[in-house]
């Protein structure tokens, strides 16, 4: 099936819930696929999963973007991806330079700061990035996708800190497993008093405007 990539004016056809289980939100992908109707940069993160599921050697996480311009926000998010020691990403934005990035960037850094480059060459500010926790290959898994694992604030941290962050991420990307992530992060979490939160929490507030 081909998958229509134009700008919808505003109108989204298909319903993201993002705390779904993984199986359910490749039932969203097929939908995507059979239907074949323009679609967003969330809906292509999601196909992009579907798409992938099979390339078990690949790890694959969200990769989520907060940028500002006239004083208005803006959300985006792609897959980044990392494979035989080189990062990239797929996805689909309005911008050619803000969706897919060849698999040839040697850390997750470089990847990001490509990002932040050409969001600026947009005019746009980059103010938060959130890298979430890799996806299960397993299509019909009950897990929901951890979106926001670590967040990175580029304009309020040095670049040697944003490199230390990205290599963190990094490390544990390539020595553990979604689950042993997940628990790090809650051990981490409860150790320092903080109530895990849903990455929904949102929710309630205003929708912000979208960048792709």
């Amino acid at each position: 099936a081909v998958v229509s990539t134009q700008s919808t004016g505003g109108c989204q056809f298909f319903e993201i819930r993002k705390n779904r289980p993984l199986c359910r939100l490749m039932e969203v992908a097929k939908t995507i696929m059979r239907e074949a109707l323009p679609i967003k940069c969330l809906e292509a993160v999601v196909l992009a999963i579907y798409l992938t599921s099979e390339l078990t050697g690949v790890n694959r996480f969200p990769i989520a973007f907060r940028s500002k311009f006239e004083g208005e926000t803006y959300k985006h998010i792609v897959l980044g991806v990392h494979f035989n020691g080189r990062f990239g990403a797929l996805g689909l934005s309005r911008r050619s330079t803000l969706m897919y990035k060849e698999l040839r960037f040697k850390t997750l850094a470089e990847l990001l700061h490509q990002y932040i480059s050409c969001y600026r060459d947009c005019c746009h500010t980059v103010d938060r990035i959130k890298l979430g926790l890799p996806v299960s290959h397993d299509k019909q898994s009950m897990e929901s996708i951890l979106w926001k694992y670590m967040v990175i604030r580029p304009g309020r941290i040095s670049d040697k800190d944003f490199t230390q962050h990205c290599d963190s991420f990094s490390r544990q990307l390539r020595g553990q497993t979604a689950h042993q992530m997940k628990y790090a992060k809650q051990s981490r979490d409860h150790a320092n008093g903080n109530r895990p939160h849903s990455d929904n929490s949102d929710s309630s507030k205003k929708p912000l405007k979208n960048s792709r």
